[in-house]
């Protein structure tokens, strides 16, 4: 970890992980604003795949059984607002606890 905050350029303190105390910078992003990422480019790569289309993706070439394949296709709208939905969730948990850092903070605890 850096010594000074690349924002403010002020010192940061040995306890200071998530935020910085001076200018409110976040200086780490949370793991699960990661993964939420990961999922929202699954997410990309499923819209990618509904252009290409369900059935030209060889999800019936049994590589999986059958019904799984044929329930993907009839439901992959839901699969692509399923994965950018749960990234997006996990994106806000991750915003939510960068926001609690920064009031802990600001209040001084």
């Amino acid at each position: 970890m850096t010594d000074r905050c690349p924002e403010c350029a002020a010192e940061l303190p040995k306890d200071a992980t998530w935020v910085c105390p001076t200018c409110g910078y976040t200086l780490h992003t949370p793991a699960v604003s990661k993964v939420g990422i990961f999922f929202m480019l699954l997410g990309v790569a499923a819209v990618l795949g509904y252009v290409v289309g369900p059935d030209n993706l060889g999800l019936t070439s049994g590589a999986i059984p059958t019904q799984i394949a044929d329930f993907m296709v009839a439901n992959f709208p839901l699969l692509i607002i399923g994965a950018f939905g749960f990234g997006m969730f996990l994106m806000f948990v991750g915003a939510l606890f960068v926001r609690s850092q920064r009031n802990k903070v600001a209040a001084g605890v």
